[in-house]
């Protein structure tokens, strides 16, 4: 049975950082608030992004506000935030063969837009960044970092629930019901159990999917989708993120994330029916990324995994980044629809949204999510068993963790632990994960083993091919096929 109010002042759908973001700034407010997400909370598009909180250098020479916003949200998530992400900085760098103007342009441009970047000395670059090729030109200092999208939005799901939301995950939107140009009634379903809800307002912050959502109040809406795929390279390939310095393009930014090193990106037309990586794509990354970093492309690649931007316009790595909100107000009045953005700009995606939905209910409240911090994980937990060594991952970590209602598989502890993202990709805590949820456990594990091996499939050569014949044989012992068949 699902257990969520039967009315509302607020049913937001979608539970990624825009979705999660709303949720908490709504429910700081004073608002009721009903988040649901059809899947795993983050385990869309925010999920699989680069892990990159951006400067706004990036943006600076062809997007002035979405630099500008950049800039501020980067400080602020930095303040309220610092459980999730590892304040690296950055670099942008330069090649013999990038457009030698395009230096000078981007510094300005950062100058103008309240951007800071400082350039370095050829000898200062690479004394920090050993393994910088030794033929840059040019290199400049800003203030990036890297991310933990994951903790980022259970974190927000936490905050909207200390305020008294109710957010759910697996949970369908199955039709809605209008009224006098109004959306009255909302069908929902978690695992084959239904109920309605009757919300004053609903905010659609499906991602890609918001087109979908849409189309159940019978209105259009636009969404561009592009694809995006990424290669995950064991351990730290740089200390800081590693930007390309010419227009973007593909394979121009390195992240050190955890205990990897996060390459990408492409940019192609986006099918929702078809978001994985191709062992081409994985690649043309790695080949041109190496022009950056030596020997990249000989390090070990453990997985690929691609995801697919919401835009609110066409053009794909083209496009602007910024938003748009919609309110529908010809036959659904109190539907809100917002598009685009990234994730390090949720939180002022959120606040305008909020402040769009708040005046069309008459609340008076102000947004405090700038000022308030988010709450952090817990971490004071007894000494236990070490499950998954490649990402330092206590058994205790796990079994709290799968205590919640949230968690429903193998995935979910991942997504929330790291265990199994390491080099053996599972290979070697995969039943120990599984022994720590309720349910089939060999249904568990070979749907978590099908999942891992989605990103293995485009990375299948040298050293990580050993590791997944190794991996094939250690399961087939126990006459499972590790790629999640029978």
């Amino acid at each position: 049975m699902i257990n969520l109010p039967s009315s509302s002042d607020i049913l937001i759908i979608g539970g990624g950082a825009t979705g999660t973001g709303i949720a908490r700034d709504m429910a700081m407010r004073g608002a009721s608030v009903i988040l649901v997400e059809r899947g795993d909370f983050c385990a869309g598009a925010s999920g699989s992004n680069h892990g990159m909180l951006h400067s706004g250098a990036r943006y600076a020479s062809s997007d002035q506000d979405s630099a500008r916003e950049c800039a501020a949200e980067n400080e602020i998530l930095k303040r309220i935030a610092p459980f999730c992400i590892d304040d690296t900085g950055g670099l942008f760098v330069s090649l013999p063969e990038d457009d030698e103007d395009f230096a000078d342009k981007f510094n300005s441009s950062c100058q103008a837009a309240g951007v800071y970047s400082r350039e370095l000395s050829l000898q200062e670059a690479l004394k920090s960044e050993p393994l910088l090729n030794p033929e840059i030109t040019r290199a400049f200092e800003v203030r990036d970092a890297a991310v933990d999208p994951f903790l980022l939005v259970n974190a927000n799901v936490a905050a909207a629930r200390e305020f008294g939301a109710a957010a759910v995950n697996y949970t369908k939107v199955i039709s809605m019901d209008i009224e006098e140009g109004k959306i009255k009634q909302v069908t929902l379903e978690r695992a084959g159990q239904r109920c309605t809800v009757q919300p004053e307002a609903v905010i659609n912050a499906a991602g890609s999917w918001a087109a979908e959502v849409a189309a159940m109040a019978d209105q259009s809406l636009s969404v561009g989708v592009d694809k995006g795929t990424m290669a995950v390279i064991d351990g730290r390939a740089a200390s800081r993120l590693i930007n390309r310095l010419r227009k973007p393009a593909d394979a121009d930014i390195l992240v050190p994330h955890r205990s990897a090193t996060i390459v990408g990106t492409t940019s192609s037309p986006g099918n929702l029916n078809h978001v994985h990586p191709t062992a081409e794509e994985v690649e043309s990354l790695l080949r041109e990324a190496s022009k950056m970093i030596i020997g990249l492309h000989s390090m070990r690649a453990v997985r690929a995994y691609a995801g697919i931007r919401p835009l609110a316009a066409a053009g794909g790595r083209n496009a602007s980044r910024n938003f748009t909100i919609t309110q529908h107000t010809e036959g659904a009045e109190n539907l809100f629809s917002v598009v685009g953005g990234k994730l390090t700009t949720y939180r002022l995606i959120a606040e305008k949204t909020a402040d769009a939905v708040s005046s069309y209910l008459g609340l008076h409240s102000v947004c405090k999510t700038a000022q308030d911090e988010l709450p952090a994980p817990e971490t004071k937990l007894p000494l236990s068993q070490e499950i998954c060594s490649c990402e330092m991952v206590s058994q205790a970590t796990l079994r709290n963790l799968a205590q919640s209602a949230d968690v429903t598989c193998a995935a979910d502890l991942m997504r929330r632990s790291r265990a199994g993202m390491g080099f053996c990709q599972s290979g070697l805590c995969a039943f120990d994960i599984v022994s720590c949820l309720k349910g089939d456990p060999r249904q568990q594990l070979q749907e978590f083993l099908a999942e891992r091996w989605k990103g293995a499939e485009s990375v299948l050569y040298d050293q990580q091919l050993r590791q997944e014949a190794f991996k094939a044989h250690l399961f087939k012992v126990y006459g499972i096929d590790h790629t999640g068949g029978d």
